[in-house]
C-alpha cells in the first residue's frame, strides 16, 4: 500500500468518524425526546386517573371531558410506545457510537502507520490494510440519504477548525458566517462538473 493511498484512507476514516458521531448524537437526542414525551404523557394520565371529581367542578370541567382526556392520553402513550419500538433510535445511537469507538482506535493505528511508513514492512502494511477493510465493512452503514449532508458537515468542521487555529479567540459564530459566505460565493461562481464536459 502506497503512502498516498494510506493517507487518503485515513481521511476517509476521519470523515466516517464525524458522520458516526453526528448520527449517534442525533439518534440519542431523538430517543431522549421520545422518552420525555412518553413520561410526560404517562404522568398526565396517572394524574387524571386519580383526580377527584370535586376538583373538576372547581375548574368548571365536566367529568366526561376528563374521561375523554384520559382516553386520548392512553392512546398517545400506546402510540408513542409503538413508535419507540419501530424507530429504535436508542439502538441506532448505540450502533453508531460503537462504530465511532471502533473507528477512533483504527484512526490512531492509521496515524501511527502513516508516521512510521518507511520503517514498517510490507507484510504488516498489507495485513493492516486487510484488517482495516474488514473492520470498515462490518460497521453500521451511513444512510445514503444523509451521506452528502454529513460529508458537507465534516468538511465544514475541518475548515472551521483550521480557521479557529489561525484566528484564536475569534467568535465561533463570526467564523461560521465567514466560512458560509466564502464557500457559497465560490460555489455560486464555480462551474458544475457536467458543465465542463459540454
Amino acid at each position: 500500500m502506497e503512502r498516498g493511498e494510506l493517507t487518503q484512507q485515513a481521511k476517509v476514516v476521519d470523515m466516517m468518524l464525524t458522520m458516526h458521531s453526528i448520527l449517534a448524537d442525533r439518534y440519542r437526542r431523538r430517543a431522549q425526546i421520545l422518552d420525555i414525551l412518553l413520561v410526560a404523557v404517562s404522568t398526565v394520565l396517572v394524574a387524571l386517573t386519580f383526580l377527584d371529581p370535586q376538583i373538576l367542578i372547581h375548574f368548571k370541567t365536566q367529568p366526561e371531558s376528563a374521561r375523554l382526556l384520559i382516553g386520548l392520553c392512553s392512546i398517545l402513550v400506546f402510540l408513542l410506545s409503538i413508535v419507540a419500538l419501530i424507530v429504535d433510535w436508542k439502538g441506532k445511537a448505540r450502533q453508531h457510537r460503537e462504530a465511532f469507538k471502533t473507528l477512533a482506535g483504527l484512526k490512531s493505528e492509521w496515524r501511527g502507520l502513516v508516521t512510521a511508513y518507511d520503517e514498517s514492512d510490507d507484510r504488516y502494511k498489507a495485513e493492516f490494510s486487510r484488517r482495516s477493510a474488514l473492520i470498515l465493512g462490518n460497521l453500521v452503514p451511513i444512510p445514503d440519504s444523509q451521506f452528502n449532508r454529513l460529508k458537507a458537515r465534516h468538511h465544514r468542521k475541518v475548515m472551521l477548525s483550521k480557521m479557529i487555529s489561525t484566528h484564536p479567540g475569534s467568535s465561533i459564530t463570526v467564523l461560521r458566517l465567514r466560512l458560509w459566505y466564502r464557500r457559497n460565493r465560490k460555489a455560486l461562481g464555480a462551474e458544475l462538473p457536467d458543465e465542463k464536459e459540454r
